[in-house]
C-alpha cells in the first residue's frame, strides 16, 4: 500500500490536524487499522481518526480523509461516537466476534 499526501491542514480551532492522501493498493480496500499504522510510519503523531476511505471505481486507488488530534480524550470529545467506535475498536471483525462469544454463551 502507498499514501501519497494531497493536502494537510492545521485547524487551529478544534487542535487538530486534518490530512486528505491518496490511496494506492492491491486487492481489497486496506483496513482503517492498517492505514494508520502506515501513516504513523510516516511519522505522523498523535491520535489519528480515519473519517471516511472512498474507493475509486475500476481503479485499484482510494481518496482518504483523516484528522489528527494531540490525545484521544481530545478526539472524543470532538467527533461522534461511532465515528470514533470505527476507529478504536476492530470495526466489523470485532463486532462479529462478539457475537459468536453471545451466541455460543446461549
Amino acid at each position: 500500500m502507498e499514501i501519497e499526501i494531497e493536502s494537510r491542514k492545521e485547524n487551529k480551532l478544534l487542535e487538530r490536524e486534518e490530512i486528505y492522501f491518496r490511496l494506492k493498493y492491491e486487492g481489497a480496500t486496506p483496513s482503517r487499522k492498517k492505514i494508520r499504522e502506515q501513516l504513523k510510519g510516516m511519522g505522523i503523531k498523535g491520535f489519528i481518526v480515519i473519517d471516511h476511505v472512498k474507493p475509486l471505481f475500476g481503479a485499484r486507488e482510494a481518496k482518504a480523509y483523516a484528522k489528527v488530534y494531540p490525545s484521544e480524550q481530545k478526539a472524543r470529545a470532538i467527533e461522534p461516537d461511532y465515528i470514533i467506535k470505527r476507529n478504536v475498536s476492530g470495526g466489523k471483525e470485532e463486532k462479529e466476534s462478539k457475537e459468536a462469544k453471545e451466541g455460543e454463551n446461549e
